[in-house]
């Protein structure tokens, strides 16, 4: 096999792992400079707002991307269009909301200083509800990297804006400007993609009942993942204080693009290979799964492996010692994506073989031990059980997806037992590895006396 067919430029699961490296990069290198001029206060105020604006996000999600991708009439004109014009009034409509409340949502959260910057991010409705629907027809046409280098362009514009402006406010600001710069950067993008099917205003009410059948689908579980992935930053201030909110931050942002490679592996990769196997035979199903994507499960396994065991070596050599408890946190989500890994690989799979039910029922598991695990942990162990009460989150669904799939005869139990194995290994070595040179730079400290 030639070089050219091993690494395909131009194939989804290349752009995946290149948008993964080169906004990971960005990030860390953004994220060395900001932790040099941001007091951690200021990384809490910057999670609070974003949080804000992903539980509005999440409360309006009607499925139209999701729709687009899996309608017959997805490419339709008429279609398009009639999604577009939704997506802008919605866009409308939040911006408003976001503007005339920022006042209350402030209040709510006992911080007055949220009711500026929430209002400046309401004009991020605006830009968002703009986008074209050449992503999801990209997305449709198996050309997902369009989307992934289009946030890869997005990123790197953010990440100078934000860095420029900040040091010289030395708050805030910065990022919430980048915010609105990278969002204006993959919107541009969008609307130079596909000129022959660029949406225009229109209406349809054919193409409104379709694209609101999928809602009954997707809000349910969207409104769960909203209270999954948001409880922890709700509560937070509630619990602990700002600085520490800043110190969790970082390491959620350290941890954020680990946790989207992994999603964006096993939904645009593993998803339509599953799906492609059990059309043809279902049979060999399952033994395909476990060993056509050995090479995918040892990608999406070795990264959380790799950063959680040299989590404090990677926390204590790159930041500010004003930082050093994110380690301990970075740990805890490395656990989470370690288990994310096996959770959305086995419900990627159910899926594709028609156990459609699973992905409201993992959002119901989820969401419950999110918060029951996090209080109960807080309860008996502080921050810490708090920390792990959201890592372990996956675990139940975890349990009944493994389940299922030994009641369907799709489990092969030692093919995930290699996994989990796989895992031990990488982490442990990782973890041994960091402390001897961490024990070997500090002899060297010592002996030159500095």
């Amino acid at each position: 096999m030639s070089r050219f067919k091993l690494v395909n430029l131009k194939g989804d699961l290349f752009a995946s792992g290149a948008s993964f490296a080169a906004q990971g990069f960005i990030k860390l290198l953004s994220s060395l400079i900001l932790t040099r001029i941001l007091a951690p206060s200021q990384y809490g105020i910057i999670a609070l707002l974003m949080s804000i604006v992903f539980i509005v996000l999440m409360l309006s999600d009607i499925g139209f991307t999701f729709s687009i991708v899996r309608d017959e009439y997805g490419e339709q004109q008429t279609f398009l269009n009639t999604a577009w014009t939704m997506r802008i009034a919605r866009a409308i409509l939040y911006a408003v909301v976001i503007f005339t409340c920022a006042p209350l949502i402030a209040r709510i959260y006992g911080l007055p200083i949220l009711t500026a910057p929430l209002r400046v991010l309401a004009v991020w409705f605006l830009i968002d509800g703009l986008e074209s629907t050449s992503f999801p027809v990209a997305t449709r046409r198996k050309q997902s990297r369009i989307v992934m280098y289009a946030e890869t362009a997005g990123t790197a514009v953010s990440a100078v804006i934000t860095v420029v402006i900040c040091y010289f406010t030395r708050d805030f600001w910065g990022m919430v400007w980048g915010t609105l710069a990278a969002r204006l950067t993959a919107v541009a993008i969008s609307h130079s993609i596909y000129p022959d099917i660029r949406p225009r205003l229109g209406w349809d009410r054919q193409a409104v009942k379709r694209l609101s059948k999928y809602t009954r689908i997707v809000m349910p579980s969207s409104m769960l993942t909203l209270l999954t992935q948001q409880f922890d930053k709700a509560v937070f201030v509630r619990l602990f204080d700002l600085p520490l909110l800043g110190v969790y931050s970082l390491a959620a942002n350290i941890a954020a693009p680990i946790l989207s490679i992994i999603h964006r592996v096993t939904h645009m990769v593993l998803y339509p290979r599953c799906a492609h196997n059990y059309r043809e035979d279902r049979n060999t199903f399952s033994v395909k799964y476990y060993r056509e994507n050995a090479r995918l499960f040892i990608a999406i396994l070795a990264i959380p492996a790799l950063v959680g065991g040299a989590a404090r070596f990677l926390v204590s050599t790159l930041y500010d010692p004003r930082y050093a408890q994110a380690a301990e946190v970075l740990e805890a989500f490395m656990v989470r994506a370690a288990l994310s890994s096996f959770t959305q690989s086995a419900e990627e799979m159910l899926f594709a073989a028609g156990e459609n039910h699973v992905l409201l029922i993992g959002s119901i598991l989820r969401t419950v031990f999110t918060i029951a695990g996090s209080l109960v942990g807080y309860e008996f162990f502080g921050f810490t059980g708090f920390v792990y009460g959201i890592a372990l989150h996956n675990v139940p669904s975890l349990i009944y997806f493994l389940w299922l799939q030994g009641r369907k005869g799709l489990l092969i139990p030692r093919y995930e037992l290699y996994k989990v194995g796989f895992v031990c290994c990488v982490a442990v070595s990782a973890y041994a590895g960091s402390r001897l040179v961490m024990a070997l730079s500090a002899g060297l400290r010592i002996k030159h006396g500095v």
